[in-house]
């Protein structure tokens, strides 16, 4: 910060600020009734007590020009609301990186959020898999990556690694987009906490501050908010309070429920859908769903250095999935239980050496199914629990260049899935609940990751970075391979065998020797036995099915380092172009190396990969931010964010082919690809917000190609080689996807009108590497929406999803799941 005149400062007491805030907001505070003047510069700077046009380099009149001092930190990125795209905050066009936000307005102005997905819909490089989208929970796809955490999520900073296999996306994560104040997407490498076992990215749902709830100068505040809509949006409402015990300790907390039914699908557009299954007089079958979600949170200002956050946030729904099947609907209920707890402690005292953060969280996620088949239910439990840590600490220290930052700190996690079903297990025969938890394995596996990155900023025109992280991993558990076959035996001609109950005959029962020589079953009493030196004989009806179990424990582990570098100049205060390189590293989840049992009550068709190795990427990236203010007038503001990018993937992971030896027979496993696979593409988020009036938008260019082969190593006698992948496992994003929105502010601005359009590429993925109702056509969708504050405290919102009533399937999806057609809604939003 610089200070003009010194006489200027005189003995004045400023404000104590205390609480999150930007910097601006914090230094707004301060100086509010001091008489003193500031203004901010496009470079994180401020100018405290000068003229506008005040010269930097320049002492005049006994002035004090002191070197300017970068706003940083926590306070920083704590902005959840902006001049950019949709109410993006500004520090994100001064990160030289490609992160985004999604702000508590742009969640709100969303005419129909059913679930969260839909808040990412208009993210540069983002989509939101629809594939599983009877169930409420979310699969993020940020730069063509998903599934198997590829892309790391999380609730405050504690990960959601919940992973369920099916027809469609693998990881599902659950959160209600009521206790959200921003979404965080960084879709490079992450350099600190958040990076371990990371290979593309992270997408961090923040909730509410004490701040959020709670006016700036009362001891306590609230919030009610109904909503509701036609199309089955039926009801969609939240209630917050928060206390503030006194000036260091406050309790927030909340309850929000949700109630959606089955929605009908748009009527325009030419989509053929496949017939019945999942669609009824236009209806989606079990799109509905109830949810319950519950906050609480404490902040503790322990002292001037030391931060206490604890929170608790509880998502609860109930819903269902499945469809018509030959004119009977096949329906199996569907239960959702997420419990996420985090604890944060920051120290930051007077010390340019300190500016520590500890943090410890809990998951578990647990996913209660009764499956809905002919004989009555079948109850399956899918869980997952997880925690983990971390501590990262900042030094600066001032260097003949400039000021260098140290930022280190390590990290550590631990999954625990675990599938619980009722006995099934046949006597002799196959272990059946094994469709259900073979293909959702119980394991365990645990990360751990240690990080130092340097920067150097020197004179506030030029950025160096450079870090290095090592990962580590470890993984274990045991399952079983199940195998049917068929034994078929030629006429009896052995007459060695054992009459144990004297009627001349053998018992079918009994074991038999093959012309493999091997002996089959065990003999028990009672039970006539073929003696080793008999050759073949009969069982009646000339063929038995065997059913054979054989055990696997998987124990991986291995690590390895990563390296990234990063240069930013700044020849202008409102522009900063950069380039980045990285290198990531994913090692496989508990699905990928344990997989075995099949579809339900089919246990024959998969086997884990004990082998399978890690994935490998390398990014580079090459990008520009652009902060203006005052562009045509004084209260104008431009943003900008544009990335190109290429990432590179070695040993990608998808669904293969395997010979599994005991057995003799191919099985269905998770194969490291051969080759590269190659993503790139380019980002921009920009916007023009002149206080009246905004306009804004987002747009993704987007090439995959996906390497589509692997060994399938065969023995002698059989044939092998190059093999495809199996279908429906490589999702391919659209390669175009565009979104412009605008709208004035009336009425002293408390009356906001607005539009949106959102336009998607079709998608069109090489043969062989998905199935068929994967290949989704191009589709437009206009919403509209608007807000009125007719009180200081009551805010009326309203919107039109989908307009036009368009038929279509969202990218990602199936034909099986169209999205809703044209949805009418409106809440109010009463503060106390």
């Amino acid at each position: 910060m610089t200070q003009a005149a010194g006489a200027a400062a005189g003995d004045i007491r400023v404000n104590a600020v205390r609480g999150a805030f930007t910097p601006q907001q914090a230094l707004e505070q301060m100086l509010r009734g001091t008489g003193i003047s500031h203004r901010f510069t496009g470079n994180r700077a401020a100018i405290i007590g000068a003229s506008p046009n005040v010269d930097l380099d320049v002492v005049t009149n006994g002035a004090t020009s002191l070197a300017p001092i970068v706003a940083r930190g926590q306070s920083d990125r704590d902005a959840d609301q902006g001049s950019g795209f949709q109410g993006t905050p500004d520090w994100v066009y001064e990160e030289p990186s490609s992160v985004s936000v999604v702000s508590r307005e742009a969640i709100e102005s969303n005419p129909a959020i059913r679930n969260a997905a839909d808040a990412l819909d208009t993210v540069a490089g983002v989509l939101t898999n629809r594939s599983e989208a009877q169930k409420p929970g979310v699969s993020v796809n940020v730069r063509g990556l998903q599934d198997m955490n590829r892309v790391t999520t999380s609730i405050d900073g504690a990960r959601q690694n919940f992973q369920r296999a099916g027809h469609g996306s693998y990881q599902q994560v659950f959160v209600d987009t009521s206790f959200i104040r921003s979404v965080e997407v960084e879709k490079g490498a992450v350099p600190g906490v958040g990076g371990a076992g990371s290979l593309g990215g992270l997408v961090n749902f923040r909730t509410i501050v004490a701040g959020d709830v709670i006016p700036e100068g009362k001891s306590w505040g609230g919030e009610v908010k109904a909503g509701t809509g036609t199309n089955a949006f039926n009801f969609d409402g939240s209630a917050l309070a928060g206390v503030r015990l006194n000036d260091d300790f406050s309790i927030i907390g909340g309850v929000s429920h949700k109630r959606i039914g089955d929605y009908k699908i748009g009527s325009n557009g030419d989509l053929q859908l496949t017939e019945g299954n999942t669609i009824v007089d236009d209806r989606m079958l079990y799109s509905r769903n109830e949810v319950l979600n519950t906050l609480l949170k404490t902040e503790w200002q322990v002292t001037d250095d030391l931060n206490f956050q604890l929170s608790w946030l509880r998502y609860e729904a109930d819903g269902a999935q499945g469809g018509d099947l030959n004119g009977s609907p096949r329906r199996d209920d569907e239960h959702y239980l997420n419990n996420t707890v985090t604890s944060v402690l920051a120290y930051d005292p007077d010390s340019d050496l300190v500016d520590a953060t500890l943090r410890f969280w809990f998951n578990d996620t647990k996913n209660d199914e009764q499956r809905g088949y002919v004989g009555g239910k079948e109850p399956v439990s899918y869980g997952m629990t997880s925690f983990g840590g971390s501590i990262e600490n900042t030094s600066r220290v001032d260097v003949a260049l400039g000021e260098l930052a140290l930022h280190y700190g390590v990290e550590a996690f631990r999954d625990d899935g675990r599938t619980r079903t009722k006995n099934l297990d046949i006597p002799g025969g196959s272990d059946n609940h094994f469709g259900f938890a073979g293909a959702n394995p119980s394991g365990k596996r645990t990360m751990a990751s240690g990080f130092l990155n340097a920067e150097l900023q020197h004179d506030d025109w030029l950025t160096l970075s450079g870090g290095l992280r090592y990962d580590h991993y470890t993984l274990s558990g045991t399952t079983v391979v199940q195998n049917q076959r068929v034994v078929v035996s030629p006429p009896r001609n052995c007459q060695s065998w054992q009459d144990i109950d004297g009627d001349g005959t053998p018992d079918p029962n009994g074991i038999w020797v093959g012309e493999d020589g091997n002996i089959y079953h065990e003999p028990g009493p009672g039970r006539e036995f073929a003696t080793p030196s008999c050759e073949r004989w009969e069982f009646p009806g000339g063929q038995e099915t065997v059913y054979d179990r054989f055990p696997v424990t998987v124990d991986q582990s291995g690590g390895a380092w990563l390296p990234s570098a990063k240069i930013a100049v700044q020849p202008f205060d409102w522009l900063q172009p950069f380039v980045s390189y990285s290198r990531t590293y994913r090692p496989p989840a508990i699905t990928e190396s344990l997989i075995s049992g099949g579809h339900p009550f089919v246990p024959f068709e998969n086997m884990p990969n004990p082998g399978l190795g890690p994935e490998r990427g390398e990014t580079w990236e090459l990008g520009v931010n652009i902060l203006q203010d005052a562009v045509f007038d004084p209260d104008d503001a431009f943003r900008m964010k544009a990335v190109y990018f290429r990432r590179d993937i070695e040993d990608y992971i998808s669904m293969g082919r395997m010979w599994f030896e005991p057995a003799q027979r191919v099985y269905t496993t998770f194969v490291n690809l051969d080759g590269t696979t190659t993503m790139n593409g380019v980002e921009i988020e920009a916007s023009y917000d002149r206080g009246d009036a905004y306009i804004g938008g987002s747009y993704t260019y987007l090439d995959t190609d996906f390497a589509n082969s692997y060994k399938l190593a065969l023995p002698a006698g059989f044939e092998g080689g190059a093999a495809q992948p199996s279908p429906a496992v490589l999702f391919v994003p659209p390669k175009e996807k565009a979104t412009l929105d605008a709208g004035v502010r009336l009425l002293d601005r408390k009356l906001v009108l607005g539009g949106r359009v959102t336009y998607v590429s079709e998608t069109t993925p090489e043969f062989g590497q998905l199935v068929g109702n994967y290949i989704n056509g191009a589709y437009t969708i206009y919403d509209l929406y608007g807000s009125w504050d007719f009180h200081e405290n009551a805010k009326l919102r309203f919107g039109v999803s989908n307009l036009t009533d368009e038929k279509y399937v969202p990218a990602l999806g199936t034909d099986a799941y169209p999205a809703p057609g044209r949805t009418y809604t409106a809440s109010l939003t009463i503060k106390f």
